[in-house]
C-alpha cells in the first residue's frame, strides 16, 4: 500500500443519504429539493457529495460561487446549478458558457447576462433575490416588481424563479420568520396581479423546512442538515440527522515530561505531574485553529486526551499521561466517535463561540477526504 498523510477525513456516504431522506419526508412530492453543496459541500467534498445526494433524490445543487459551479460542470454533473449570489458582471460569460443558473438584484448583471446569452445563442436562467428583512443581498420588495418588467425587455434571459432568505429560521419562537414570509408572499401576490407568475417561488433553507412548511412553496434550499449537522439546538428534538464527518489522524511522536517542562511555542503548559506528551501531525494550516490551544480535547483509545500548549502550523500535542497504551501510530480522532465517546462539531464550536457549520468548513483542502460507504461513483474507501 502506497502512502497517505496520516491526516484524513472520513465522510459516511451512508450518512449522507439517509440525511436527506429525512429532510425529504419534510415536504411534498411536487416541492423540489436544492442540496446547497457550497464551500466544498461543508468541508465534505464538492464532487463526490453532489453525486452522492443527486443519486439519492435530491433534484438540484446550489453553489455559492461562479467557481464551484463551473467545477461541477467540469466534473460531468449536468443538473440544473444555481449561484446562490449575485455574481460580478465579470462572470457573466462563465454562467453563460457552464449553463450556470445566476441570482441576480442588479441591473447591470441582467444587462451583460443577456448580452452574454445572445453571443452565444443560448438562454440563461436567473432567480431574482427579495431582501425580505436579512439586509445582506437582494431587491426591496418595493423595488421588485418593476425590476422584473423592466427583464422583460432583455433578450435570452428567462427569470425562472424569485427568492428571499430567512435571518431566523432557526428559532422557531421567533415571530420575524413569518414577517418576513408574509412580505414574501404579499409581493408574490402583487406580481400575479401584473400577470408575472414566476415558476419557481423559494424561501426555506434547512431550519424553515423543519419549523415553517407554509413556507416550503415550490422549493427547498437544504444545506447544514445534509451532513448530519443542526441549524441549531431547536432543531434536534424535531429531527434525527447522522454526522456524515469524522477527522482523524495517528500519533507521530510521544516524549515524557517531567513537572514543570513546557510544551510548544510560548511554553503555555507546563506539566503539573510525570506525563507523556504525544505529537499530532496537523495543525492550523489543515484547519484545526490555533485557538484550540490548551482549551480542546481528542479521543485516544477512546478516551479524552486534552490539547496542550500553542496548536503549531503543522503540529500540534496532546496529553496522553492517563492512556499508557498509546504510541506512534495509534488512531486519534479530532472530531467524530470513538469506543463510544465523541467530539462533536457542536462542541467545538462552543469552545470557539462560533457554530458547527464553521467548524467543518475550517478544515483545509491539504486533508484528504475518504469516503465510507457503497457509491456507484467510487470505491469504498476511495481518497479525493
Amino acid at each position: 500500500m502506497g502512502y497517505r498523510r496520516p491526516v484524513w477525513v472520513e465522510v459516511g456516504l451512508s450518512a449522507i443519504r439517509k440525511n436527506v431522506a429525512t429532510m425529504r419526508s419534510f415536504i411534498g412530492p411536487t416541492t423540489l429539493f436544492m442540496a446547497v453543496v457550497k464551500a466544498d459541500a461543508y468541508g465534505h467534498g464538492i464532487e463526490e457529495i453532489s453525486r452522492v445526494v443527486l443519486e439519492s433524490g435530491a433534484d438540484r445543487l446550489g453553489v455559492a460561487l461562479v467557481e464551484e459551479g463551473v467545477r461541477l460542470r467540469r466534473a460531468g454533473i449536468d443538473v440544473p446549478v444555481q449561484v446562490l449570489n449575485e455574481v460580478p458582471s465579470s462572470a457573466a460569460e462563465l454562467v453563460a458558457d457552464h449553463d450556470l443558473i445566476s441570482t441576480i438584484c442588479s441591473w447591470e448583471l441582467a444587462k451583460e447576462l443577456s448580452l452574454r446569452a445572445q453571443e452565444r445563442d443560448k438562454v440563461v436562467k436567473v432567480h431574482v433575490k427579495v431582501d425580505t428583512g436579512m439586509n445582506r443581498l437582494g431587491l426591496s420588495p418595493e423595488e421588485t416588481p418593476t425590476f422584473l418588467e423592466r427583464l422583460g425587455s432583455l433578450k435570452n434571459l428567462e427569470v425562472e424563479g424569485i427568492f428571499t432568505h430567512f435571518a431566523l429560521a432557526d428559532q422557531p419562537e421567533n415571530d420575524y420568520t413569518m414577517e418576513q414570509f408574509g412580505k414574501f408572499e404579499n409581493l408574490l401576490s402583487e406580481l400575479e396581479g401584473r400577470g408575472l407568475r414566476i415558476p419557481l417561488r423559494h424561501a426555506a433553507n434547512s431550519a424553515a423546512t423543519i419549523f415553517f412548511p407554509q413556507t416550503h412553496l415550490d422549493m427547498v434550499r437544504i444545506g447544514i442538515t445534509l451532513y448530519g449537522l443542526h441549524p441549531s439546538s431547536a432543531t434536534k428534538g424535531k429531527v434525527s440527522l447522522i454526522p456524515a464527518l469524522e477527522w482523524k489522524t495517528r500519533i507521530s511522536a510521544v516524549r515524557s515530561l517531567a513537572p514543570g517542562e513546557g510544551v510548544s511555542y510560548g511554553l503555555t503548559y507546563r506539566a503539573s505531574r510525570d506525563t507523556r506528551i504525544a505529537t499530532l501531525p496537523l495543525g492550523y494550516g489543515d484547519g484545526y485553529t490555533r485557538l484550540f490551544s490548551n482549551r480542546s480535547d481528542v479521543l485516544v483509545l477512546g478516551r479524552r486526551a486534552p490539547v496542550v500548549g500553542n496548536v503549531c502550523m503543522d503540529q500540534c500535542m496532546v496529553d496522553i499521561g492517563d492512556t499508557p497504551d498509546a504510541g506512534v501510530g495509534t488512531e486519534v480522532v479530532l472530531l467524530g466517535r470513538q469506543d463510544g465517546e465523541e467530539i462533536s462539531a457542536d462542541e467545538l464550536a462552543e469552545i470557539l463561540g462560533t457554530i458547527n457549520y464553521e467548524i467543518v468548513c475550517m478544515i483545509g483542502e491539504r486533508v484528504p477526504r475518504v469516503y465510507k460507504g457503497p457509491s456507484p461513483f467510487f470505491e469504498v474507501g476511495c481518497e479525493q
